[in-house]
């Protein structure tokens, strides 16, 4: 079993390179190992692109070894054509006699068919392993098939000094506005390019003037999505100054206007309805990945809502004494780290 789980975890790092890329589909890896040594190695790296067993098949060199190497998935192999064909008929024609397997796919197109296709073709199939970690990988995949609506894959990211402030109304000197350190500044970019868009409302806008791109990471800078209710923000801000599009969320009209893309939604119910609105509107626009910074009236109405996410909240060592005040969790941190100076803790919604 150890070294079935050895291989997986490899299958899990490999998915992870996608983070941000793929979704609605979930983060896969594979490889080959051919007596004990990998052959080949692959992950689903873009929605609507090779699936990741292809992309592992297809890195093999010499293809006569396949029919004695094992693959390793981290996710039920599919067995329907979608966008790409099934993943099952290219591992059966390969001749591979084993495929070891994290979990299985929640969605009723696989669930179980893609392990019961492969074992009538006379395939060794073994599973579960290190499910736990498969599962939580795709947490937000899996949220998609259990609640029977698709979700954005919301992320929530937000810092705050020690004493429970996370802004203030102004600042004297541009670097005030700094609660984090360098190393975790990082992080926060990072998170950024593996989100489709990245969302604040009007006041951290108005106060911040933020550019919202990922200058401090590799990586694609997202689209700049901005609730603004009655469009108080003047469009010569930062958020519209790139060749990005941006979506803008009000209750005054619905219009395209050079890059901007101002949606209208209705503000007058609560915040359940409200964030449900604006996930529909989101994954209309193929946005299927968001991360929400700011500011605190719009993070807590995101928690109010329930909706399913990640948070990140950063607790930093600066004393403000006053400003705006942070939004407030009602539960226990799923894991925490530090980085440097700045705590992390992390909350799976």
């Amino acid at each position: 079993m150890e070294y079935h789980e050895l291989y997986m975890h490899r299958c899990l790092r490999l998915a992870q390179i996608a983070k941000g890329k793929v979704f609605p589909n979930p983060l896969v890896g594979a490889i080959l190992l051919y007596n004990d040594k990998i052959i080949g190695e692959g992950y689903h790296q873009k929605y609507g692109e090779s699936h990741a067993e292809v992309n592992a098949i297809n890195s093999v060199k010499d293809k006569s070894l396949l029919k004695d190497a094992i693959l390793y998935v981290n996710l039920e192999p599919c067995c329907h054509s979608g966008k790409t064909p099934p993943c099952t008929d290219l591992i059966i024609k390969s001749g591979i006699k084993t495929v070891v397997i994290g979990s299985l796919d929640i969605n009723p197109l696989v669930g179980g068919k893609g392990v019961t296709t492969l074992k009538n073709a006379g395939v060794n199939v073994i599973f579960p392993i290190i499910d736990k970690e498969c599962l939580t990988l795709n947490y937000q995949y899996f949220q998609l098939y259990k609640n029977k609506k698709k979700y954005v894959r919301f992320k929530i990211k937000w810092a705050e000094s020690l004493d429970g402030f996370m802004g203030k109304k102004e600042y004297q000197k541009p670097e005030d506005r700094l609660l984090s350190n360098k190393i975790t500044y990082r992080l926060v970019h990072k998170l950024r390019s593996e989100s489709d868009g990245i969302l604040i409302g009007t006041n951290t806008a108005l106060i911040d003037n933020p550019s919202l791109d990922t200058r401090f990471w590799c990586g694609s800078s997202p689209t700049p999505i901005l609730i603004d209710k009655t469009l108080k923000v003047p469009t010569d801000f930062n958020i519209f100054k790139s060749e990005r599009k941006v979506i803008v969320f009000n209750e005054v009209k619905n219009e395209i206007v050079g890059n901007i893309n101002y949606i209208k939604i209705d503000f007058s119910n609560n915040d359940k309805y409200i964030w449900n609105e604006i996930n529909d509107k989101l994954i209309e626009n193929s946005i299927f990945s968001v991360l929400i910074e700011g500011g605190s009236h719009t993070i807590q109405s995101f928690i109010n809502s329930g909706l399913p996410c990640k948070l990140y909240h950063l607790i930093t060592k600066k004393i403000w004494h006053n400003g705006i005040k942070a939004p407030r969790i009602k539960t226990d941190a799923n894991e925490h780290f530090y980085l440097g100076d700045n705590l992390v803790k992390i909350y799976v919604m």
